[in-house]
C-alpha cells in the first residue's frame, strides 16, 4: 500500500471522531434547551401564618385572585403555558422548607417545621409523637381535631404537618399550627389559640400557581388535556363551563383551540387540586374568523370581556352526574297509578350523587317533608324559589337564613318520601307559580354593575394579557 492511500485512510479516520463529537455537543444543547423551555416556575414561599388567616377569614365562596402578573414571549406553540406564581394567599397553609421520611422520624428545618406521613393503623396521638408532640398538647390537639374529625380514623399516606415557633423539638408547648393533609381531599388546620387549640375545615400545603395553558383539541377534552400536561382535575372543571354553564354551549372539534388561564395548589412537583379556571378563551377550527368564544371568572360568575352575562341565571340541572326521567306537566304516578300534575322534573342519580343549588340565593328550610321526603328549598332574587326533593341528606354547614351560591353543594340525591328509587326532584317557583324547569334556559344572569365595574375591568385586563402572552393561534392571521 503506497504512502497516499495510507494518507488518505488516516484522514477519514481522523474526520470520524469530529462527527460524533459534534453530534454530542449537538444533543447536549437540544437537551438543555429542552429542560429550560418545560422548566417548572420557581415556587416563592409563602408565610404560613398569612396562608392561615386567610383561611379563618375566607367565606365557603372563596373568590379567585384579583390579578396576576407573567412576562412571556408571544408566539409560544400550542400545548404551552405562562406561569406566575401568586402573592395573595388562598385556603392553604404553606409550611415551607419541610421533608419527611415515610415510617420514620421527621426532618426537620430548625424554628419552621417538621412533618411525617400516617402509617397504617395509627391514631392521631400517635403521629404526633412522631413530631414530638405529646402530654397535655397532644390531648389538647386530639380534643380539637376530635371537633370535626375522628382522631382513630386517619389513614396511611395522610401527611401532617406541624409549624413550631421555636426549634427545640421536644418544646411541644412551642407548637402553633398543625395541618392534617388527606392524600387527596381538603385537609382539616388544626392552630394554637389563648384557651388552647381550635380546629377548623381546610389546609392542603401548597403555593397557588396560575397557569395559562394553550392548548388543542386532538380527540376528546381529556386526552387533549392530558397530553397537554394537564390531568383530570381540570376537565372536571372545564366540562361543566363549555356544557352546562354558558348559554351557548361549546361543542369541541379535532383541529379547535383552547386557551385557559387555571389556578391550582402546587405542593413541590405535585398538583395537590385545580382551583379554578379564571378564563376561557375556544376558538373554533370550523369558524376561523368568527368562532371565538371568551368568558372571564369574576367572582364565580361568567362574563364576556365586556362584562356582558355569559350564563343562564340558572344552572340547566342540579346535578353534574344524572339521566331525566320525567318532564314537567300531567303523568301516571309511578306509585299512586293515577293522573297527577308533575310539578317539576327527575333525574335518576345514585345515592349520594352531590345535588348543586340551582342560582344564587337563600337557604329557606331543609327538612323532611312527607311524600316529598328530604327536601332543600332555594329562593332567588327575582321572586324565584326552586326545590330539591328526595334527598338522602342535608349540608349541614349551611342553615335556613345562610347565603348560597349557584354550584354550591345543599344535598345529596336520595330515595326518601314517596320514592320509586334514587332520584332528584327538581321544582321551580317564580311569584309561587310552578314553572317547567326547562324554561329557565333562557333567562340571562345580568351584566356587571356599576359598583363593580372598575374592578372588572382591571381583573379582566389581568387574564386578556394572560391569554394574549401564548401567541398568535387560529384565525389571527400573521
Amino acid at each position: 500500500m503506497n504512502r497516499l492511500s495510507l494518507s488518505h485512510r488516516y484522514e477519514k479516520r481522523s474526520v470520524l471522531p469530529s462527527i460524533g463529537a459534534v453530534a454530542v455537543i449537538a444533543g447536549v444543547l437540544v437537551a438543555n434547551g429542552w429542560s429550560m423551555w418545560h422548566a417548572s416556575p420557581e415556587l416563592a414561599p409563602m408565610d404560613p401564618m398569612a396562608r392561615l388567616t386567610t383561611l379563618q377569614e375566607a367565606s365557603e365562596k372563596a373568590s379567585l385572585p384579583d390579578s396576576a402578573v407573567a412576562s412571556a414571549a408571544a408566539g409560544q406553540p400550542s400545548g404551552s403555558r405562562v406561569d406566575a406564581v401568586l402573592g395573595k394567599a388562598q385556603p392553604a397553609v404553606r409550611l415551607s422548607s419541610t421533608r419527611s421520611t415515610p415510617g420514620g422520624q421527621p426532618e426537620s428545618t430548625p424554628g419552621v417545621s417538621r412533618s411525617v406521613l400516617v402509617e397504617q393503623g395509627e391514631s392521631l396521638s400517635q403521629a404526633l409523637a412522631r413530631l414530638f408532640i405529646h402530654g397535655e398538647t397532644s390531648r389538647k390537639v386530639v380534643a380539637a381535631y376530635s371537633q370535626l374529625r375522628n382522631p382513630q380514623k386517619l389513614q396511611a399516606g395522610w401527611r401532617l404537618w406541624a409549624r413550631f415557633d421555636t426549634a427545640g423539638v421536644m418544646d411541644a408547648s412551642a407548637l402553633q399550627i398543625l395541618v392534617v393533609a388527606p392524600s387527596h381531599a381538603e385537609g382539616l388546620t388544626i392552630q394554637r389559640t389563648a384557651d388552647g387549640f381550635d380546629a377548623s375545615e381546610g389546609g392542603l400545603p401548597g403555593t397557588v400557581v396560575r397557569t395559562a395553558l394553550r392548548c388543542g383539541i386532538i380527540g376528546t377534552l381529556e386526552t387533549s388535556l392530558r397530553r397537554c400536561g394537564e390531568g383530570e382535575g381540570l376537565v372536571e372543571l372545564l366540562q361543566p363551563m363549555l356544557t352546562d354553564r354558558l348559554l351557548r354551549p361549546i361543542e369541541l372539534h379535532t383541529g379547535d383551540e383552547l386557551r385557559i388561564v387555571l389556578d391550582k395548589l402546587v405542593d413541590g412537583d405535585h398538583v395537590e387540586r385545580y382551583l379554578g379556571v379564571a378564563a376561557l378563551e375556544h376558538r373554533s377550527v370550523l369558524k376561523p374568523k368568527d368562532g371565538r368564544t371568551v368568558a372571564l371568572n369574576f367572582h364565580g360568575d361568567l362574563y364576556s370581556p365586556e362584562g356582558e352575562g355569559l350564563e343562564p341565571l340558572f344552572l340547566r340541572q342540579p346535578l353534574q352526574v344524572g339521566r331525566q326521567t320525567s318532564n314537567f306537566g300531567m303523568r301516571l304516578h309511578p306509585i299512586l297509578h293515577k293522573m297527577k300534575a308533575h310539578f317539576g322534573v327527575d333525574f335518576a342519580a345514585n345515592v349520594g350523587t352531590p345535588v348543586y343549588a340551582a342560582g344564587d340565593g337563600h337557604l329557606v328550610s331543609a327538612e323532611r317533608a312527607g311524600a316529598a321526603g328530604n327536601v332543600v328549598r332555594v329562593r332567588h332574587d327575582g321572586g324565584y324559589l326552586t326545590e330539591y326533593m328526595h334527598l338522602q341528606r342535608f349540608v349541614t354547614s349551611v342553615k335556613p337564613g345562610d347565603s348560597v351560591h349557584k354550584g354550591q353543594v345543599v344535598g345529596f340525591v336520595g330515595s326518601t318520601g314517596l320514592s320509586t328509587g334514587p332520584h332528584l326532584h327538581f321544582g321551580v317557583k317564580h311569584n309561587s307559580k310552578y314553572l317547567d324547569p326547562a324554561s329557565l334556559g333562557g333567562v340571562v344572569q345580568p351584566s356587571v354593575g356599576s359598583r363593580e365595574r372598575s374592578t372588572f375591568e382591571s381583573e379582566s385586563k389581568a387574564l386578556l394579557d394572560l391569554l394574549a402572552a401564548l401567541g398568535k393561534g387560529l384565525g389571527d392571521g400573521v
